[in-house]
Formats: C-alpha cells, structure tokens, sequence
C-alpha cells in the first residue's frame, strides 16, 4: 500500500535537501585545501633552479637541461602553496597558488615563460575575486580590474603594449564612480572628471598628450564654480577665474601664449576691487595699483604718459652719447 506524504512535509524535506545541497556546493575553500605530497609531486625547492641569465629553469639533478614538467612548493603548514608547470624551461599553462589556509591565492596564465591571457587574485577565504589584469606575451594589454572584500569594483583601466591606453575609472564603495580618466600612449589625454562621495562634481578637466588643455573647471560642493582655467597644450591661453561660494570674484588673470596680457585684478570678499595690474600687448607691466580695507588707493606703479616715454627715451639716448 503506497502511503501518501502530506505536502506542506513534502515541501520541508524538498527545502532541506536542496539547502544542503547548496552547502555542499559552497564550502569553504579551505575545507578544499590540497596537502602536500612529495610522493606524488616533484619539490620545486630540490628539484629546479632558476637562472637569471637565461630567465629559465634547469633541473637541478642533470643542470643545464631546462626543466620539463611540474612542480609544487608548500606552506609550512603542509598546505600546497603554488602548483607550476614548464616547457623546455620556462613556465608555460596555467599556474595556481594558494594562502596558507588552502583557499586560492592567484591563477595565472602563461605561454613560454611570459604572462599571457588573464591571471586573477583572490581574498582569503572568500573566493571573492581581488583583481582580473590581461597580458599578451608578458605585457599587460586588456583591461585591469581590482575590488574590494565586498565584490565592488574599485578600478578599471584599460592597456596596450604595457601602457594605459583607453579609459580609466576609480569608484567609491558600492561602485559609486569617484573618477574617470582618459589616457592615449600611457600619457592623459582627454577629459577627467572627479566626483565626491556625493555624486558631485569636484573637477572636470582635459589633457592633450600629458598637458593641460582646453577649460578646466573646480567647483564647490554646491556645484557653482570655484576656478575656471584656459590652457593650450600646457600653456596658459585665455582666462584664469577664481570666485567665492557666494559667486563673487576673487582674482582675474588673462595670459596669450603663457604670457600676461590685458587687466589682471584681485577682489575683497565683498567684490571691491583690492589689487590691480595692467599689462600692455607685449606682455609689459604697465600700471600697478591696490586698494587698503577703507578704499583708500596706492599707486605701485604709474603708467607712463607720452611725454614720460620721450624724456625717458631722450635721456638713455644722452647717457650713451656720454659713454660714446
């Protein structure tokens, strides 16, 4: 006589079954660890040496014969630490080491003795992935990756031929973006843009080719903005603004090829003008004045009449025909 299982009991034994199922499946990496067995391996320490000069491994009972097969190195502990494994001497295939506790360490990828394809690193004990780079032929070329414990990415950036080329990105916790980069031959090129934790702008700024270039912004956290500077690949070309939460000015500067030009001015918090230069189309100082608390103004500099210039002329011209 078949006896027939209420279903709410049927549901339960389901729910235990595969819930220990699913602990079967998730267990620790360390109830996984692998202990060393010298019977079964070939010690890496006693059995292979490495050689500088010819960035190879020989063995060490027959040296001067590159190194063919596996070999292991363990912990003190007896946990295996790295599993290697050689071709004709150089590592070749892919290797993994391991923390003390037998959780994974690192994997990486090689093809005849250079890094090639991608190697990861992990946290201990969680399996959680640490940081994912690529390599083509023992140069990083692919993106890199690194997270935090929690599995937010905290970096990306993309390389070619061993130098940062393409986009890069940094984040706060939970992913929240910080600052995004731009690079061109290993050297800034394009836009940055860096956020605080907010998700406010702090700067938006751009290079060309490792210099300053174009509009560079700072703001205050309220989002109005704190400087403003014009470059041309990394000489100042045009306008250098700062101003105060308010949206008051605080100091006005004008450059053309690196060089001042026009009226240059500094203000009181209350916008009264403090200090003033005056600079001439060849970049010349030609008048300097500032302003005390009480408004009362101080001539640095005068700025030379007509007639102060041909007098100034005459008599240069006087002293050299004395010299004469």
């Amino acid at each position: 006589m078949k006896v027939k299982m209420p279903f709410k009991f049927r549901l339960i034994v389901s729910c235990i079954l595969l819930s220990q199922s699913l602990y079967a499946q998730k267990a620790p990496c360390y109830k996984k660890k692998k202990i060393c067995n010298f019977q079964f391996v070939t010690n890496c320490y006693e059995k292979v040496a490495f050689d500088s000069i010819t960035q190879r491994y020989y063995s060490r009972k027959n040296f001067g014969e590159p190194f063919d097969g596996s070999c292991a190195t363990c912990h003190r502990n007896g946990v295996l630490e790295q599993e290697m494994t050689f071709v004709e001497g150089r590592r070749n295939g892919i290797d993994t080491s391991y923390y003390p506790s037998g959780c994974p360490y690192s994997s990486q990828s090689f093809l005849l003795g250079n890094p090639h394809g991608k190697s990861t690193t992990y946290f201990d004990s969680t399996f959680r992935i640490k940081s994912e780079i690529e390599h083509y032929m023992g140069r990083v070329h692919g993106s890199y990756i690194e997270f935090d414990a929690a599995g937010d990415t905290i970096k990306y950036q993309d390389f070619a031929d061993n130098l940062p080329h393409g986009i890069k990105k940094e984040y706060f916790s939970e992913s929240r973006i910080k600052k995004i980069s731009h690079y061109q031959n290993g050297l800034l090129h394009g836009c940055q843009i860096r956020y605080a934790k907010n998700g406010n702008k702090e700067l938006q700024i751009s290079f060309y080719e490792g210099k300053k270039d174009g509009k560079w912004t700072y703001f205050f956290d309220n989002q109005k903005i704190a400087r403003s500077e014009e470059w041309n690949k990394g000489t100042k070309e045009g306008a250098f603004k700062t101003f105060n939460n308010m949206d008051l000015a605080i100091s006005e500067q004008y450059y053309k090829k690196g060089k001042p030009i026009g009226t240059h001015k500094e203000y009181y918090p209350d916008g009264r003008e403090k200090h003033v230069r005056i600079f001439s189309k060849k970049n010349n100082l030609e008048e300097e004045y500032a302003f005390d608390d009480y408004g009362v103004k101080q001539v640095i500099k005068a700025r030379e009449t007509k007639e102060m210039k041909k007098k100034k002329k005459k008599a240069k011209d006087k002293d050299n025909s004395l010299m004469n």
